[in-house]
């Protein structure tokens, strides 16, 4: 990492209920921010312990969970050094988990028609994962899996899945189609209460103080998360209304 430091500076705050007031270091590592002066022994305040920061040009105050409160200063460096702190605590994570996503690993049989509607299903979700790749900052990642935008997405691709397994523009195949496409719509509920819950706490962060910014962004990072668990919990439903293998 560049900014990483250690980078001088004096440290003015209360941890766990010890007030500082001393001269000393501040370096980023992977895990957390380290803060040292002698003859003390450093403080590794872990990232997930940090709740917000608030960025100067010359200062860096951090905000701690238990409302304790760190405030570094010193030069330049320290506004590059929250800025990297900001970007490392809110990195993205794997929002599919591993092997969650039971139903989009089972094995389709060489059916076209499912594979298709399969793809059609989680394409939203995935690109919006892709999207966010490589985007530290909370409120793009927000603009970028947008709970309503996506809730607007899934509900086509239902239309379409439709189409796609009840072929034809007559009557009775309309009808078909109706049906099937409600079915799904309600398999999809959960999703779409979760995509309700990402878009509350995208609005929770956009409109938070930066002293939670962190904080925030864990909320709504869990959220997305539980998106994809929902996604893949209604598609096993959505198979077996396409399959019939429900019935």
């Amino acid at each position: 990492m560049s900014i990483a430091g250690p980078f001088p500076v004096r440290v003015v705050g209360i941890v766990r209920g010890r007030e500082v007031d001393a001269l000393g270091a501040a370096s980023l590592e992977p895990d957390g921010l380290v803060v040292t002066w002698p003859p003390a022994a450093a403080w590794k305040l872990a990232l997930e312990g940090i709740d917000g920061v608030a960025i100067a040009q010359t200062t860096l105050t951090v905000y701690l969970r238990e409302h304790d409160v760190l405030e570094l200063s010193g030069d330049g460096s320290l506004r590059a050094l929250g800025h990297a702190l900001l970007d490392q605590a809110c990195r993205v994570p794997e929002l599919m988990r591993g092997g969650r996503t039971s139903g989009w690993s089972l094995p389709l049989g060489g059916n076209v028609a499912l594979q298709n509607a399969q793809d059609r299903w989680f394409a939203p979700l995935l690109a919006a994962r892709r999207a966010m790749q490589g985007v530290s900052d909370p409120e793009r990642q927000v603009a970028l899996f947008d709970g309503a935008r996506l809730a607007d997405e899934m509900l086509r691709g239902i239309a379409e899945i439709a189409v796609i397994t009840v072929p034809g523009d007559g009557a009775q195949q309309r009808a078909q189609q109706r049906a099937l496409e409600a079915a799904m719509e309600e398999e999809a509920e959960p999703l779409f209460e979760a995509l309700e819950r990402v878009a509350l706490a995208g609005d929770a962060l956009r409109g938070g103080a930066m002293d939670t910014r962190i904080a925030d962004w864990r909320r709504w990072i869990g959220v997305v998360q539980e998106t994809f668990g929902a996604a893949d919990e209604a598609w096993n439903g959505t198979r077996e209304l396409l399959t019939g293998e429900g019935e």
